[in-house]
Protein backbone atom coordinates (compact mmCIF):
# COMPACT_ATOMS: atom_id res chain seq x y z
CA UNK A 1 0.00 0.00 0.00
CA UNK A 2 1.44 3.30 -0.66
CA UNK A 3 2.51 5.53 2.12
CA UNK A 4 0.71 8.49 1.22
CA UNK A 5 -2.68 6.96 1.03
CA UNK A 6 -5.63 7.85 3.67
CA UNK A 7 -9.39 6.20 5.20
CA UNK A 8 -12.43 7.27 5.36
CA UNK A 9 -15.33 5.17 6.71
CA UNK A 10 -18.52 6.04 5.09
CA UNK A 11 -22.36 5.76 5.55
CA UNK A 12 -25.22 6.51 3.54
CA UNK A 13 -28.83 6.56 3.45
CA UNK A 14 -30.72 4.88 0.30
CA UNK A 15 -32.05 8.24 -0.30
CA UNK A 16 -29.98 8.93 -3.31
CA UNK A 17 -30.38 6.95 -6.80
CA UNK A 18 -28.98 3.34 -6.68
CA UNK A 19 -26.28 4.73 -9.34
CA UNK A 20 -25.00 7.72 -6.98
CA UNK A 21 -24.74 5.39 -3.84
CA UNK A 22 -22.36 2.62 -5.80
CA UNK A 23 -19.85 5.65 -6.66
CA UNK A 24 -19.73 6.93 -3.25
CA UNK A 25 -16.44 5.53 -3.09
CA UNK A 26 -14.78 7.61 -6.11
CA UNK A 27 -17.45 10.50 -4.88
CA UNK A 28 -15.69 10.67 -1.51
CA UNK A 29 -12.17 10.66 -3.23
CA UNK A 30 -12.89 13.28 -5.50
CA UNK A 31 -14.21 15.35 -3.01
CA UNK A 32 -11.25 14.95 -0.49
CA UNK A 33 -8.41 15.10 -3.36
CA UNK A 34 -7.43 18.90 -2.44
CA UNK A 35 -6.31 17.29 1.13
CA UNK A 36 -5.39 13.64 0.49
CA UNK A 37 -3.99 12.18 -2.67
CA UNK A 38 -5.20 9.27 -2.14
CA UNK A 39 -8.22 7.76 0.00
CA UNK A 40 -9.13 4.32 1.06
CA UNK A 41 -13.06 4.07 1.29
CA UNK A 42 -15.05 1.37 3.23
CA UNK A 43 -18.45 1.61 4.54
CA UNK A 44 -22.31 0.59 3.87
CA UNK A 45 -25.29 1.77 2.81
CA UNK A 46 -27.52 2.36 6.78
CA UNK A 47 -31.40 3.48 7.25
CA UNK A 48 -30.22 6.87 9.42
CA UNK A 49 -27.36 8.75 10.12
CA UNK A 50 -26.28 11.99 12.32
CA UNK A 51 -29.47 13.00 13.85
CA UNK A 52 -31.60 10.37 12.85
CA UNK A 53 -31.81 11.47 8.76
CA UNK A 54 -31.14 11.11 5.61
CA UNK A 55 -27.54 11.61 3.58
CA UNK A 56 -24.15 10.76 4.17
CA UNK A 57 -22.11 10.38 7.48
CA UNK A 58 -17.72 10.60 6.96
CA UNK A 59 -15.12 9.74 9.30
CA UNK A 60 -11.66 11.01 7.61
CA UNK A 61 -8.47 9.06 9.11
CA UNK A 62 -5.07 11.20 8.41
CA UNK A 63 -2.82 9.64 11.27
CA UNK A 64 1.22 8.32 10.50
CA UNK A 65 3.25 6.45 12.18
CA UNK A 66 6.93 8.09 11.82
CA UNK A 67 7.90 6.74 8.67
CA UNK A 68 4.84 8.17 7.10
CA UNK A 69 2.88 4.94 6.92
CA UNK A 70 -1.10 5.19 6.94
CA UNK A 71 -1.85 3.92 10.43
CA UNK A 72 -5.44 2.49 9.22
CA UNK A 73 -5.63 -0.52 7.13
CA UNK A 74 -8.66 -1.41 5.07
CA UNK A 75 -9.54 -5.51 4.71
CA UNK A 76 -11.85 -7.02 3.23
CA UNK A 77 -13.59 -10.81 4.61
CA UNK A 78 -15.93 -12.87 3.28
CA UNK A 79 -17.00 -16.58 2.60
CA UNK A 80 -13.86 -17.20 0.37
CA UNK A 81 -11.96 -16.71 3.41
CA UNK A 82 -13.83 -19.90 4.97
CA UNK A 83 -16.81 -17.63 6.96
CA UNK A 84 -19.83 -20.04 7.49
CA UNK A 85 -23.12 -18.78 8.23
CA UNK A 86 -24.56 -19.37 11.46
CA UNK A 87 -27.72 -17.06 11.43
CA UNK A 88 -30.52 -19.82 11.02
CA UNK A 89 -33.91 -19.61 12.99
CA UNK A 90 -34.03 -21.46 16.21
CA UNK A 91 -35.92 -21.35 19.33
CA UNK A 92 -32.82 -22.74 21.34
CA UNK A 93 -29.81 -24.43 20.79
CA UNK A 94 -28.20 -26.28 22.93
CA UNK A 95 -26.05 -29.83 23.17
CA UNK A 96 -27.18 -33.64 24.17
CA UNK A 97 -25.40 -36.10 26.13
CA UNK A 98 -24.38 -37.76 23.18
CA UNK A 99 -22.53 -34.84 21.99
CA UNK A 100 -21.21 -34.04 25.02
CA UNK A 101 -19.40 -37.56 24.32
CA UNK A 102 -18.42 -36.59 20.70
CA UNK A 103 -16.65 -33.05 22.11
CA UNK A 104 -14.79 -34.69 24.56
CA UNK A 105 -13.03 -37.11 21.31
CA UNK A 106 -12.59 -33.58 19.72
CA UNK A 107 -15.45 -34.37 16.70
CA UNK A 108 -17.54 -31.18 17.38
CA UNK A 109 -16.66 -27.43 18.84
CA UNK A 110 -16.32 -26.13 22.73
CA UNK A 111 -19.56 -24.20 22.10
CA UNK A 112 -22.92 -25.72 21.14
CA UNK A 113 -24.28 -22.79 20.14
CA UNK A 114 -21.11 -21.95 17.28
CA UNK A 115 -19.76 -24.17 13.94
CA UNK A 116 -16.07 -25.05 14.15
CA UNK A 117 -14.05 -21.43 13.15
CA UNK A 118 -12.49 -21.87 9.93
CA UNK A 119 -11.90 -18.04 9.48
CA UNK A 120 -8.92 -17.26 7.80
CA UNK A 121 -8.00 -13.63 7.95
CA UNK A 122 -7.04 -11.74 4.86
CA UNK A 123 -2.90 -10.90 4.17
CA UNK A 124 -3.80 -7.30 4.79
CA UNK A 125 -4.71 -8.27 8.01
CA UNK A 126 -2.20 -10.93 9.21
CA UNK A 127 0.81 -9.07 7.57
CA UNK A 128 0.55 -6.48 10.26
CA UNK A 129 3.60 -6.89 11.85
CA UNK A 130 2.41 -6.17 15.52
CA UNK A 131 -1.36 -7.23 16.25
CA UNK A 132 -0.92 -5.96 19.52
CA UNK A 133 -0.29 -2.41 18.19
CA UNK A 134 -4.11 -2.48 16.45
CA UNK A 135 -6.09 -0.49 19.05
CA UNK A 136 -9.34 0.11 17.15
CA UNK A 137 -11.05 -2.61 14.40
CA UNK A 138 -13.99 0.02 12.34
CA UNK A 139 -16.26 -2.36 10.42
CA UNK A 140 -18.98 -2.96 8.30
CA UNK A 141 -20.81 -6.09 7.91
CA UNK A 142 -23.96 -8.27 6.72
CA UNK A 143 -25.41 -10.10 9.11
CA UNK A 144 -23.34 -13.19 9.56
CA UNK A 145 -20.70 -11.32 11.85
CA UNK A 146 -20.16 -14.20 14.25
CA UNK A 147 -17.17 -15.79 13.19
CA UNK A 148 -15.50 -12.80 11.86
CA UNK A 149 -15.51 -10.52 14.69
CA UNK A 150 -14.43 -13.78 16.81
CA UNK A 151 -11.57 -14.58 14.69
CA UNK A 152 -10.80 -10.74 14.83
CA UNK A 153 -11.10 -10.23 18.36
CA UNK A 154 -8.60 -13.65 19.12
CA UNK A 155 -5.75 -11.97 16.50
CA UNK A 156 -5.84 -8.72 17.98
CA UNK A 157 -6.41 -8.81 21.81
CA UNK A 158 -5.95 -5.41 22.25
CA UNK A 159 -8.37 -3.99 19.97
CA UNK A 160 -11.61 -2.35 20.10
CA UNK A 161 -14.20 -3.73 18.41
CA UNK A 162 -17.03 -1.43 16.77
CA UNK A 163 -19.18 -2.32 13.21
CA UNK A 164 -22.31 -1.85 12.49
CA UNK A 165 -24.34 -4.30 9.96
CA UNK A 166 -25.58 -2.52 7.41
CA UNK A 167 -29.08 -2.18 5.67
CA UNK A 168 -30.43 -4.59 3.48
CA UNK A 169 -30.50 -3.40 0.28
CA UNK A 170 -32.13 -5.94 -2.35
CA UNK A 171 -35.30 -3.64 -3.67
CA UNK A 172 -32.81 -0.81 -3.72
CA UNK A 173 -30.36 -2.26 -6.11
CA UNK A 174 -30.77 -5.98 -6.16
CA UNK A 175 -28.17 -6.35 -3.90
CA UNK A 176 -28.45 -8.34 -1.01
CA UNK A 177 -26.15 -5.63 1.37
CA UNK A 178 -24.02 -3.07 -0.20
CA UNK A 179 -20.58 -2.74 1.36
CA UNK A 180 -17.83 -0.70 -0.08
CA UNK A 181 -14.29 -0.54 -0.95
CA UNK A 182 -12.25 -1.40 -3.46
CA UNK A 183 -14.99 -3.14 -5.00
CA UNK A 184 -18.98 -3.13 -4.25
CA UNK A 185 -19.40 -6.69 -2.23
CA UNK A 186 -23.21 -8.08 -1.96
CA UNK A 187 -21.49 -9.91 1.38
CA UNK A 188 -19.01 -10.43 4.07
CA UNK A 189 -17.64 -7.54 6.29
CA UNK A 190 -15.67 -4.49 5.27
CA UNK A 191 -13.65 -2.45 7.40
CA UNK A 192 -10.47 -0.40 8.70
CA UNK A 193 -7.80 -1.45 10.88
CA UNK A 194 -6.29 1.59 13.54
CA UNK A 195 -2.76 1.54 15.16
CA UNK A 196 -3.62 4.87 16.50
CA UNK A 197 -1.29 4.60 19.83
CA UNK A 198 -4.11 6.51 21.84
CA UNK A 199 -6.64 4.22 23.58
CA UNK A 200 -10.10 4.62 21.94
CA UNK A 201 -12.97 4.76 24.70
CA UNK A 202 -15.95 2.64 24.01
CA UNK A 203 -19.47 2.76 25.70
CA UNK A 204 -22.38 1.00 24.89
CA UNK A 205 -25.96 2.31 26.11
CA UNK A 206 -29.59 1.59 26.34
CA UNK A 207 -31.11 4.47 27.37
CA UNK A 208 -34.45 3.51 26.03
CA UNK A 209 -35.15 0.61 28.23
CA UNK A 210 -36.53 0.10 31.81
CA UNK A 211 -36.81 -3.14 33.91
CA UNK A 212 -39.71 -5.35 34.02
CA UNK A 213 -38.21 -7.62 36.25
CA UNK A 214 -35.44 -7.23 39.30
CA UNK A 215 -32.11 -8.64 38.65
CA UNK A 216 -32.55 -12.76 38.77
CA UNK A 217 -29.80 -15.17 39.44
CA UNK A 218 -29.25 -17.72 36.58
CA UNK A 219 -29.92 -21.19 37.86
CA UNK A 220 -30.13 -23.32 34.98
CA UNK A 221 -29.15 -22.41 31.33
CA UNK A 222 -28.33 -24.46 27.98
CA UNK A 223 -26.99 -22.96 24.96
CA UNK A 224 -28.89 -19.56 24.43
CA UNK A 225 -32.29 -21.07 26.48
CA UNK A 226 -32.16 -19.55 30.20
CA UNK A 227 -34.14 -22.35 31.69
CA UNK A 228 -34.55 -21.57 35.65
CA UNK A 229 -33.85 -18.30 37.67
CA UNK A 230 -34.15 -18.10 41.55
CA UNK A 231 -37.50 -20.22 42.45
CA UNK A 232 -39.17 -20.24 39.22
CA UNK A 233 -38.79 -21.28 36.03
CA UNK A 234 -37.75 -17.93 33.01
CA UNK A 235 -40.89 -18.07 31.11
CA UNK A 236 -42.72 -17.67 33.85
CA UNK A 237 -41.23 -15.02 35.62
CA UNK A 238 -41.14 -12.77 31.93
CA UNK A 239 -44.93 -13.47 31.54
CA UNK A 240 -45.89 -12.65 35.30
CA UNK A 241 -43.73 -9.08 34.37
CA UNK A 242 -45.09 -8.44 31.18
CA UNK A 243 -48.81 -8.34 32.57
CA UNK A 244 -48.04 -6.55 35.38
CA UNK A 245 -46.04 -3.96 33.45
CA UNK A 246 -49.05 -3.09 31.04
CA UNK A 247 -47.23 -1.39 28.13
CA UNK A 248 -48.92 -3.29 25.69
CA UNK A 249 -45.89 -3.76 23.84
CA UNK A 250 -44.75 -7.55 23.05
CA UNK A 251 -40.96 -6.56 22.73
CA UNK A 252 -38.67 -7.86 25.50
CA UNK A 253 -35.12 -7.82 25.96
CA UNK A 254 -32.59 -9.54 28.38
CA UNK A 255 -29.87 -8.04 30.34
CA UNK A 256 -27.45 -10.85 31.21
CA UNK A 257 -24.16 -10.20 33.48
CA UNK A 258 -21.38 -11.31 34.51
CA UNK A 259 -21.73 -10.40 38.65
CA UNK A 260 -24.84 -8.16 40.48
CA UNK A 261 -22.97 -5.62 40.63
CA UNK A 262 -22.70 -5.06 37.28
CA UNK A 263 -26.55 -5.98 36.57
CA UNK A 264 -26.96 -3.09 39.09
CA UNK A 265 -24.70 -0.52 36.66
CA UNK A 266 -27.63 1.83 34.88
CA UNK A 267 -28.68 1.11 31.30
CA UNK A 268 -26.86 4.41 30.16
CA UNK A 269 -23.52 3.32 31.18
CA UNK A 270 -23.69 -0.92 31.96
CA UNK A 271 -19.69 -1.44 31.57
CA UNK A 272 -17.95 -4.47 29.97
CA UNK A 273 -19.50 -7.27 31.99
CA UNK A 274 -23.35 -7.09 30.84
CA UNK A 275 -25.14 -7.02 27.40
CA UNK A 276 -28.58 -6.61 26.44
CA UNK A 277 -30.27 -9.15 23.91
CA UNK A 278 -33.47 -9.39 22.44
CA UNK A 279 -35.84 -12.51 23.90
CA UNK A 280 -36.51 -14.27 20.79
CA UNK A 281 -38.93 -17.15 22.30
CA UNK A 282 -40.13 -19.40 25.04
CA UNK A 283 -41.95 -22.10 26.02
CA UNK A 284 -44.79 -21.67 28.89
CA UNK A 285 -44.92 -25.68 29.80
CA UNK A 286 -41.07 -26.05 29.99
CA UNK A 287 -40.20 -22.52 31.02
CA UNK A 288 -37.09 -21.97 28.95
CA UNK A 289 -36.51 -18.36 27.59
CA UNK A 290 -34.76 -17.91 24.02
CA UNK A 291 -32.03 -15.12 23.94
CA UNK A 292 -30.65 -13.68 20.42
CA UNK A 293 -27.51 -14.96 20.60
CA UNK A 294 -25.08 -17.77 19.42
CA UNK A 295 -22.94 -17.59 22.74
CA UNK A 296 -23.52 -20.13 25.77
CA UNK A 297 -24.81 -18.63 28.67
CA UNK A 298 -23.60 -19.19 31.44
CA UNK A 299 -24.34 -20.65 34.96
CA UNK A 300 -24.48 -18.55 38.13
CA UNK A 301 -24.85 -14.92 36.19
CA UNK A 302 -27.85 -12.58 36.32
CA UNK A 303 -30.35 -11.78 33.79
CA UNK A 304 -32.95 -8.48 33.88
CA UNK A 305 -35.59 -8.87 31.35
CA UNK A 306 -36.18 -4.98 29.94
CA UNK A 307 -39.44 -3.61 27.65
CA UNK A 308 -38.86 -0.82 25.44
CA UNK A 309 -39.40 3.13 27.78
CA UNK A 310 -43.00 4.46 27.08
CA UNK A 311 -40.99 7.74 27.06
CA UNK A 312 -39.17 9.25 24.53
CA UNK A 313 -35.72 9.48 25.03
CA UNK A 314 -32.92 11.06 23.77
CA UNK A 315 -29.04 9.95 23.18
CA UNK A 316 -26.95 10.68 25.78
CA UNK A 317 -24.43 13.82 25.29
CA UNK A 318 -21.42 12.56 23.48
CA UNK A 319 -18.03 14.30 22.96
CA UNK A 320 -15.18 12.55 24.13
CA UNK A 321 -13.04 15.96 25.12
CA UNK A 322 -13.26 16.96 21.35
CA UNK A 323 -11.82 13.56 20.01
CA UNK A 324 -13.58 12.41 17.19
CA UNK A 325 -16.38 9.95 17.86
CA UNK A 326 -18.26 6.85 16.18
CA UNK A 327 -21.66 6.18 17.29
CA UNK A 328 -23.47 3.24 15.79
CA UNK A 329 -27.36 2.30 16.82
CA UNK A 330 -30.63 0.32 16.21
CA UNK A 331 -33.32 1.75 14.55
CA UNK A 332 -36.53 1.48 15.86
CA UNK A 333 -39.30 4.79 15.25
CA UNK A 334 -41.43 3.14 18.51
CA UNK A 335 -38.25 4.16 20.78
CA UNK A 336 -38.70 8.13 21.17
CA UNK A 337 -38.09 9.81 17.49
CA UNK A 338 -35.52 7.77 16.37
CA UNK A 339 -32.22 5.94 17.82
CA UNK A 340 -30.79 9.27 17.76
CA UNK A 341 -33.22 11.28 18.66
CA UNK A 342 -31.49 14.70 20.31
CA UNK A 343 -28.52 14.00 18.36
CA UNK A 344 -26.94 17.32 16.37
CA UNK A 345 -22.95 17.36 16.91
CA UNK A 346 -19.80 18.24 14.87
CA UNK A 347 -16.86 15.95 14.98
CA UNK A 348 -19.26 12.62 15.21
CA UNK A 349 -19.88 10.09 12.96
CA UNK A 350 -23.38 8.67 13.49
CA UNK A 351 -25.73 5.57 11.54
CA UNK A 352 -28.18 3.29 12.60
CA UNK A 353 -29.80 -0.22 10.97
CA UNK A 354 -32.22 -2.32 12.01
CA UNK A 355 -29.61 -5.26 12.01
CA UNK A 356 -28.00 -3.25 14.88
CA UNK A 357 -24.41 -3.55 15.53
CA UNK A 358 -21.40 -5.49 16.95
CA UNK A 359 -18.77 -4.47 19.89
CA UNK A 360 -15.95 -5.69 22.14
CA UNK A 361 -13.97 -4.19 24.98
CA UNK A 362 -10.50 -4.81 24.55
CA UNK A 363 -8.72 -7.62 26.48
CA UNK A 364 -11.13 -9.68 26.55
CA UNK A 365 -10.41 -13.70 27.26
CA UNK A 366 -11.19 -15.60 23.84
CA UNK A 367 -10.43 -18.63 25.62
CA UNK A 368 -14.00 -19.27 26.62
CA UNK A 369 -17.25 -20.39 24.77
CA UNK A 370 -20.10 -17.88 26.48
CA UNK A 371 -21.24 -14.62 25.81
CA UNK A 372 -18.59 -12.89 28.17
CA UNK A 373 -15.61 -14.72 26.35
CA UNK A 374 -16.51 -13.25 22.55
CA UNK A 375 -17.21 -10.09 21.11
CA UNK A 376 -21.27 -8.84 21.02
CA UNK A 377 -24.06 -8.63 18.30
CA UNK A 378 -26.82 -6.26 19.27
CA UNK A 379 -29.74 -5.34 17.64
CA UNK A 380 -31.58 -3.80 20.70
CA UNK A 381 -32.95 -0.35 19.50
CA UNK A 382 -32.71 1.98 21.96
Amino acid sequence: MPLSRDACFVSITPTYSAADVEQISSSVSQALHGVSSAVDVVGTVVDQVNGGGAGVSLLFHTSRDKSGASMAVPFFIGDEHGRQRLRETAVGRWHTPAMDHCRQASVLPLSATQAASSVRLPPELTDISDPLNVRLLLLASDRETRQTIDALAQHFPRASILGLVGAATPFFNARPYTLFGPTIRNSGCVGLAFSDSTMPSLTVAHPGMVAATPVLRIVRAKGNVVLDVEDARAAHTLIAAMRSSGSGDNRVYARISRTEEAAREPLTRPGPMSAVFRVTGGDPAKGGVAVDTLSDIPHDCFIQFLVPSSVPVATPELGLGGEPTVLFGVTASTIGDSAFSGLEQRGVHSAATEGGFVYAYPDIDTSGTDLFSRPTECAVPG
